[in-house]
């Protein structure tokens, strides 16, 4: 499965494998929406590691993101970016709106 999320008390985690693309936004949209329906959760990880490719959609998906857990004071980090990865986000100057790990 290429996307994949878990809940762990105060954190959560989103798991991208493969390609981060538009085709993945449903199932994105309902991992997001399940973890912001848990109050507790105050840190939601975005785990890069497996992923090999990411589009102009998913820059979008990240940013929307955001702006759903800013106002509830979640931090949102994103992590284990491969060199390629790294590079598209430090382009799109995400460094400025993520911690990026």
């Amino acid at each position: 499965m290429p996307l994949s999320y878990q809940i762990r008390d105060t954190e959560a985690s989103i798991h991208i494998r493969g390609h981060f693309n538009f085709s993945l936004h449903g199932d994105f949209r309902a991992a997001c929406h399940a973890i912001m329906a848990s109050p507790q959760v105050t840190c939601v990880d975005i785990d890069l590691q497996d992923t090999e490719y990411l589009d102009s959609s998913a820059l979008g998906m990240l940013l929307v993101l955001r702006e759903q857990l800013s106002p509830r004071g979640i931090k949102l980090l994103i992590t284990n970016t491969r060199p390629g990865i790294r590079q598209i986000l430090a382009i799109a100057r995400f460094e400025k709106f993520f911690l990026i790990d």
